[in-house]
């Protein structure tokens, strides 16, 4: 059994392996659904239908991606926020879509970007 001592530590092992493991499960997901929906596409689809399937699977793939983002975040220390977005900021993104990207509010992103987080 580990000694006080080593239990955060443990604990945090544990959470990350977890998320790498929920991180592989959704990749799967993400894999079924964009196979799916190449398959509902080429099967003759009528464009109404098409565009339908195509907005389903983009529906999906977007929750996926929402999913793996917050696993990403679990990976990452305040330095290590701070410098992502930086670099989001450098690409272009609004201060609202790196506050998303980056599991912090507005508020905090506009502290980062100005050095005061």
């Amino acid at each position: 059994m580990p000694s006080r001592a080593e239990q955060p530590a443990r604990r945090e092992t544990l959470t990350r392996q977890a998320a790498r493991r929920q991180a592989v499960d959704v990749l799967r997901v993400a894999e079924a659904v964009a196979g799916y929906s190449a398959r509902q596409l080429s099967n003759g689809l009528g464009p109404e239908a098409a565009r339908q399937a195509a907005l389903d699977a983009a529906g999906e793939l977007e929750l996926v991606a929402g999913t793996l983002r917050r696993l990403t975040r679990l990976e990452l220390n305040a330095e290590q926020r701070r410098a992502l977005a930086v670099q989001l900021a450098a690409s272009g993104l609004s201060q609202r879509q790196i506050a998303e990207q980056v599991g912090r509010s507005k508020r905090t992103v506009w502290g980062y970007l100005r050095g005061r987080s």
